[in-house]
């Protein structure tokens, strides 16, 4: 049986998304974090919990990564690589 010391806090969606926005520095970082959140949130029903746990701490370190810094550009193009793309890929289950 699992004991509440074993769980992590319970968050919703709308909280985790506040807690990501605050730690973004930019403009457009805070742009990102939207729609990484709605799109993990979307993949979350077929993924383990460890799969969706892993997708939001990937979001967290491109956003601390002083390195990757998007523009609005970057925002409204998909599937381009560019030079301000995070410096490793997020993964897939």
């Amino acid at each position: 049986m699992t004991t509440t010391e074993d769980l992590i806090p319970g968050i919703t969606w709308t909280q985790l998304k506040t807690v990501l926005e605050n730690m973004a520095d930019t403009p457009a970082k805070k742009t990102m974090v939207k729609h990484l959140v709605e799109a993990t949130r979307k993949q979350a029903p077929f993924l383990p919990a460890e799969g969706s746990f892993k997708e939001i701490l990937f979001i967290g370190a491109a956003l601390l990564d002083v390195r990757f810094q998007p523009s609005a550009l970057d925002l409204n193009t998909s599937g381009v690589s560019s030079p301000s793309s995070p410096s490793r890929p997020l993964s897939h289950w």
